[in-house]
């Protein structure tokens, strides 16, 4: 089974990084095999999370069947990207659609 979410040039450490990975993957098992757009709907097969361009910044990703990126968020820091993913599942939100 392949795994529905992967970080990328990020580390999870500390006393908490068992929570952190358990968030990440509660976060992307919610998007994995959901249609996700209005004009073309794009099946998402995967989340990825961490540094994942050149400026630095963190981001998380849904990647799609094809492998490409219908949609990216960028964060100025890893504790954004965590309290964003952290809110998103403490959240009462079952469109995706709604990840701007």
């Amino acid at each position: 089974m392949k795994d529905t979410y992967q970080i990328n040039h990020m580390r999870l450490n500390g006393e908490n990084k068992h929570y952190w990975a358990n968030q990440l993957k509660e976060f992307a098992d919610f998007f994995v095999g959901k249609l996700w757009g209005s004009s073309h709907p794009r099946t998402i097969t995967e989340v990825q999370f961490g540094k994942q361009d050149i400026r630095g910044g963190f981001s998380i990703a849904l990647i799609d069947q094809k492998h490409c990126i219908p949609r990216q968020k960028h964060f100025q820091s890893k504790d954004a990207l965590l309290g964003f993913v952290e809110g998103w599942n403490m959240s009462d939100n079952s469109n995706i659609n709604n990840f701007y």
